[in-house]
């Protein structure tokens, strides 16, 4: 009986190599992923468990339990098995499974002491993207949370870019918050591809040594905001604290010291991108005077009794 369907317990591709794998797995089985919990697991033919059982909480482990328990002896599924956890469910399902695929010999060794139809795999790579990071005349870098990211505001900046005739690139470093539906955060990387087809590229959560050389390398930095900058978006201090020419958006209630053309550049009031060296290097000198006042020994001067 094919599988029609993957079940795991990890989702966020950024933060798990199980979830990567599951969602290349089952694209190219061309079958759905489900969570443990998930009521169409239970109506699927013959799903693929591949799931980490050692870190399953608590609600997810009775669920699937439920759910699995409730499958009739010709409803048969199969597992994958990334490692051992010897939780009970775990050797339950184990027992009672039509195959089991493991990752590596050592987890055989386990699993063949519970089922006898057990076959030894691996895991391909999961690195998919491997375009080379071609020399451009325009770098462009971002990062903060994926699901804060404007889009509308990137779809200006790409017509700006356009509009220069000259090669570039877009660098955009995600993290996503716990809180934040996994599938927002996709739809942001979507709307993100279309806008930067071949030009686009998703550096993950990058280290802060690996920001630093982002921002102090690339022509511009580009961060945008619900409203508009403002003073307790770090983004935006890091970026001129380096040096960097920083593209975002203003209002009434961003900060006195971004000022446009000065120490940033405004994407409402931009025309076309500076590309003048004295222009560039006059805004990188303004933002870097104005971020001088801005640092950890001033702020915390605030909190000192005098």
């Amino acid at each position: 009986m094919a599988i029609d369907a993957v079940a795991g317990n990890q989702f966020d591709r950024s933060r798990s190599g199980v979830a990567k794998f599951n969602r290349i797995l089952a694209e190219r089985l061309g079958v759905p992923v489900m969570g443990p919990d998930d009521q169409a697991l239970g109506l699927a033919s013959c799903p693929l468990l591949s799931i980490k059982f050692g870190e399953l909480r608590e609600a997810e482990a009775e669920a699937l339990g439920r759910l699995l328990a409730g499958r009739s002896p010709d409803s048969p599924f199969r597992m994958f098995m990334h490692d051992l956890s010897d939780s009970d469910l775990e050797r339950d399902l184990l027992q009672r499974a039509e195959r089991v695929y493991t990752g590596n010999a050592e987890v055989s060794e386990g699993a063949l002491k519970l089922n006898s139809r057990v076959e030894t795999l691996w895991s391909p790579a999961t690195i998919l993207d491997t375009r080379p990071l071609e020399p451009v005349a325009i770098t462009v870098f971002s990062f903060g949370m994926a699901h804060k990211m404007r889009t509308d505001m990137f779809e200006r900046l790409h017509r700006l870019l356009d509009a220069t005739g000259r090669t570039y690139a877009v660098y955009v470093s995600n993290a996503n918050h716990e809180s934040v539906q996994l599938e927002d955060a996709q739809l942001v990387y979507d709307q993100m591809n279309a806008l930067f087809p071949g030009t686009l590229y998703f550096l993950g959560n990058l280290s802060d040594v690996a920001v630093s050389n982002y921002i102090r390398n690339s022509t511009f930095f580009a961060a945008f905001f619900p409203r508009g900058a403002r003073a307790n978006n770090s983004t935006v201090v890091a970026a001129m604290e380096h040096g960097a020419v920083a593209i975002t958006n203003l209002d009434e209630y961003s900060p006195p010291y971004l000022r446009h053309m000065e120490t940033v550049i405004d994407i409402d009031r931009a025309t076309e991108l500076p590309s003048d060296p004295l222009a560039l290097n006059r805004l990188r000198v303004g933002a870097m005077e104005a971020a001088e006042g801005l640092s950890w020994d001033r702020f915390t001067e605030g909190f000192l009794d005098h």
